[in-house]
């Protein structure tokens, strides 16, 4: 009989300056799972930590409804759990924390279902899901991804790229900003002459990353003309915090996700000063070094026999 699952998730970064919709990495903050089944009609959850306040306790919970979705797209069972839930990541701050939740509710579904999806699986459900893969595929895999989901075909395909030998610091402000306001500032259009340019800046920024040539990966990565220039004014301490880095000459300063995260690039020599300078200059805002999580996921079972 399966007894317990605990779950190990990583936040994760994504658009990573100008890879919108489609580049993404896994950072060391977590959210914690432990979930067993429990004699009891309904599910239950315990939401532990100042990241998890106010989220339903009762089955409108994202990771149930996550869970029986993929339950009934596999046909099978699933019991009612306890669901046991800590997190240090922070909600609506473009840092993958309802990515980590629908990667969580796939692998609670598909142990307690005993459903036997490979991670290639989980990357399609979870990218089916998501409708884009660069927050979910660097949580399922860890480190830095490349990624198109294809919505005609419901196919997603994915690179992996060496994880950048350089510091990265999270400025986190108070305010949320929701993806769904985030987004709505997109245009639905971009002119093809504008296209052409913004793939070859990212496209350039790849390679430029592949090479280990962060200069110039952190100048491509601050000419985004995706989601960028329409985002920023929602941030307001988005410019002040580019200069500043600009000043320990940081590679690049960008949005984390949809935001209201602000990531910079920078020097290990220099990244250390830079978060004390941050800290010290915005006082509404938090700064801090992140490292880049590789390992993805950690699951660990137990079994009643």
């Amino acid at each position: 009989m399966k007894n317990k699952l605990s779950l190990k998730v990583p936040a994760s970064t994504a658009n990573l300056g100008c890879g919108f919709d489609s580049i993404g990495m896994a950072l060391n903050k977590f959210l914690y799972i432990d979930a067993q089944p429990i004699r009891a009609q309904q599910w239950k959850f315990h939401h532990e930590g100042p990241h998890l306040q106010g989220l339903p306790d009762d089955e409108t919970n994202y990771i149930y409804r996550t869970a029986q979705y993929v339950a009934d797209k596999y046909q099978v069972q699933l019991p009612a759990l306890e669901i046991k839930m800590y997190s240090d990541i922070p909600l609506a701050r473009g840092l993958g924390s309802s990515a980590s939740a629908l990667v969580a509710a796939l692998y609670i579904a598909n142990y307690f279902g005993d459903i036997e999806l490979s991670k290639y699986e989980l990357l399609q459900l979870a990218t089916e899901i998501e409708g884009h893969p660069d927050n979910v595929a660097p949580t399922i895999y860890g480190g830095l991804v490349v990624g198109y989901h294809n919505a005609e075909t419901n196919v997603t395909d994915i690179a992996h790229i060496d994880v950048p030998n350089v510091d990265f610091i999270l400025t986190i402000p108070e305010y949320e900003l929701e993806t769904q306001k985030s987004r709505a500032v997109l245009p639905d259009t971009v002119h093809h002459r504008d296209a052409v340019k913004f793939s070859a800046i990212s496209n350039t920024m790849i390679s430029a990353l592949i090479q280990h040539n962060y200069e110039l990966a952190g100048k491509m990565m601050e000419q985004d003309g995706l989601h960028e220039p329409y985002r920023q004014h929602l941030i307001a301490d988005f410019e002040a915090v580019k200069q500043t880095a600009h000043e320990f000459n940081a590679y690049a300063t960008v949005m984390s996700g949809a935001g209201s995260t602000i990531m910079t690039m920078i020097k290990k020599e220099q990244s250390g000063s830079l978060v004390r300078a941050l800290r010290q200059n915005f006082e509404h805002c938090h700064s801090e070094l992140v490292t880049v999580n590789t390992e993805g996921v950690v699951s660990q079972s137990f079994h009643k026999y």
